[in-house]
């Protein structure tokens, strides 16, 4: 074949960048003997795409319901770009002899975009996938994706500051009376957390009921809502649990009080600003479990925001250890020790990233792959077999923040 590696490397470590940053790389070629080709060419894309089957009913020709299975799906197009590192498309043949190639690039993503999703129904992703163009031949092709995150700051949120308390009641029914109520009260210091912070919940429990609690679970939800536009508009809400801590049992008649924390692991910002067939919402569920044919859970929800930005009212991140890429040549970011946050002592941010223009003295995160919601392969419907990396399934990094104390 003579091609023996052809790939895209991006400077970013982390492969990770703010609406509006410029991505920056190489694409590497390397030839076992000499090739001739018109150029190579990067294409960068970000689209949104959902897709689900659903069952319905038709009406046949004999006028009786059948039931039809068919695919509902919508589609967001953010960018589509394509330029040519070497060569053009007009141009004469170019003779590339053997050894290792290295070209350049950089491309300026616009601002506004929304954050990299990705789950079993719907996705929002951005790739970059390079081309051998070969005059009469199938272009070679390599195809690689990144995170985009559009930063949510907590601060600007004013509810996301206010501090959450949550009753909830329940009496228990027969089939001939109902019973004291059994009452819990949730009581959290703010709503809004970002990835690597504690949520401290405090937790009353007065069960007057009579009937034993078997335990009293907590849960971070992610609550996603996909729409679809054809070939008909549809809507699908998915909930998956992301955190979950339980305690219990809590006796037919007593009153218990105690506190747990829920670790919030690395997830998407709240919202998916900028995307019109993705929403993600969080909540904080509790959850009564009691045994008995007769009986039915107490269940409460209430929203929890989840950002980019932690608060600065709130709690301090902690400067992380030093922990450059051996592959990366970042050198430490400095910072100032004077206002909210504590210096930045570690490289974990993407370099020029908008959280460290906005806060400098803001300890930065780390970014780390998400760790819920499934993800499909990088081919897509209309992709040779033949591209490589696009095999491969792609996982997000979010930015999760240290929170632990200084020893």
């Amino acid at each position: 074949m003579g091609l023996k590696e052809f790939k895209i490397l991006f400077d970013n470590p982390y492969a990770a960048y703010n609406s509006g940053q410029t991505i920056t790389g190489r694409v590497i070629l390397t030839l076992e003997s000499t090739k001739k080709i018109r150029g190579i060419k990067l294409k960068v894309k970000g689209e949104a795409d959902t897709y689900w089957s659903t069952d319905r009913q038709e009406l046949n020709n004999e006028g009786r319901y059948v039931n039809e299975t068919d695919v509902v799906t919508a589609h967001e197009e953010y960018f589509d770009a394509s330029f040519y590192l070497i060569g053009s498309a007009s141009g004469g043949e170019i003779e590339l002899p053997a050894g290792t190639h290295t070209y350049p690039f950089n491309y300026v993503i616009p601002p506004n975009l929304p954050s990299s999703f990705e789950s079993d129904f719907g996705r929002i992703r951005y790739t970059a996938k390079a081309s051998l163009d070969r005059p009469w031949k199938f272009d070679q092709e390599t195809k690689v994706a990144f995170t985009v995150v559009s930063n949510f700051d907590l601060n600007l949120h004013e509810s996301a500051s206010q501090p959450l308390q949550l009753e909830a009641n329940k009496s228990f029914c027969c089939l001939c009376c109902g019973s004291p109520p059994l009452s819990i009260n949730l009581t959290l210091p703010v709503r809004g957390y970002v990835p690597g912070q504690t949520i401290p919940v405090k937790v009353n429990v007065e069960n007057q009921s009579g009937k034993t609690v078997d335990s009293v679970k907590l849960a971070l939800l992610k609550v996603i809502t996909y729409s679809a536009t054809t070939p008909r508009s549809e809507k699908k809400v998915v909930e998956l649990k992301v955190a979950e801590v339980s305690k219990g049992p809590v006796g037919g008649n007593e009153t218990t009080s105690y506190e747990q924390s829920l670790d919030v692991p690395p997830l998407p910002p709240s919202n998916l600003q900028n995307c019109g067939i993705i929403d993600l919402e969080y909540q904080l569920k509790v959850e009564a479990c009691v045994s008995g044919l007769y009986y039915r859970n107490l269940i409460k929800t209430t929203p929890i925001y989840i950002g980019t930005i932690p608060l600065s009212n709130y709690q301090m991140p902690q400067p992380t250890a030093p922990r450059l890429d051996e592959k990366s040549d970042f050198a430490p970011p400095t910072g100032d020790s004077s206002g909210l946050y504590p210096p930045i002592l570690s490289p974990t941010a993407p370099e020029g990233s908008t959280t460290t223009n906005l806060y400098p003295a803001l300890a930065p995160p780390s970014y780390e792959e998400a760790v819920t919601g499934g993800s499909r392969t990088l081919r897509d419907r209309d992709e040779s077999e033949h591209v490589i990396g696009a095999e491969q399934r792609f996982v997000p990094k979010y930015p999760v923040y240290n929170f632990k104390s200084s020893d």
